[in-house]
């Protein structure tokens, strides 16, 4: 996508999203609303990501536990 490396743990994908967020608020506390705007969708990748990532965990759980 954009912005940062693609993560490798849900907790990498957390921190990527807390930094777009407060990159974010820092933009829109200097009137830069279009940049702001932008970094929405590096944020919902990133949240696409983090459910991926946990997605995969829960099924490698399930297979380790025959679920």
């Amino acid at each position: 996508m954009g912005f940062f490396a693609r993560p490798t743990s849900a907790r990498e994908a957390s921190a990527n999203i807390r930094e777009a967020e407060a990159s974010q608020r820092r933009l829109r506390a200097r009137g830069d609303y279009d940049a702001a705007r932008a970094l929405d969708d590096e944020i919902n990748h990133q949240k696409s990501e983090k459910q991926r990532i946990a997605d995969e965990h829960a099924r490698g759980i399930d297979e380790i536990w025959g679920a």
